[in-house]
């Protein structure tokens, strides 16, 4: 009787595996489209100045995106003494990490449109350990507005 329960249960693992191993992503892989972004940030500490500008975002796709961000952080000669960053996250259409420096903590996170709408959303928390009260919060909203000089309509540079 022992040996069949044994075997029943081999059984049923193998098939539980199975089954998650076919098991599709809830939920598709976020959208990034190439070009010309006109952003607004948001300081929650000088909330009635908010800065604007319009930068070229050459990222082929989303996970060009989240690499290329990631390795800006990695490769600043500044951050590599005294911080130290996190793996990302995946989160809801998006990607998630943080920087830990002596006596700050900062967690970066990005969400796109869905349907591949060229939005981005950033937010940039920072935590000042020893004076919790001057911690901010920056939201940067990025909204595609065209091409990057260069660049064929639809085309990454």
């Amino acid at each position: 009787m022992t040996r069949v329960l044994l075997i029943l249960a081999t059984l049923a693992l193998a098939s539980t595996a199975q089954a998650q191993t076919s098991v599709p992503l809830l939920e598709p892989k976020p959208v990034f489209v190439p070009g010309m972004y006109e952003t607004e940030s948001r300081n929650s500490a000088f909330p009635n100045h908010p800065v604007t500008s319009k930068t070229c975002v050459p990222s082929a796709d989303y996970d060009a995106f989240r690499d290329e961000t990631m390795a800006q952080y990695e490769k600043a000669d500044n951050l590599k003494k005294d911080c130290k960053l996190s793996d990302i996250r995946t989160i809801k259409n998006g990607f998630a990490f943080a920087m830990a420096c002596k006596g700050t903590k900062t967690v970066l996170s990005y969400e796109f449109g869905k349907d591949g709408t060229a939005l981005v959303r950033g937010t940039i928390q920072n935590l000042i350990e020893a004076a919790p009260k001057y911690s901010s919060k920056i939201i940067i909203m990025m909204r595609r507005v065209g091409e990057c000089p260069g660049q064929d309509k639809g085309k990454v540079l």
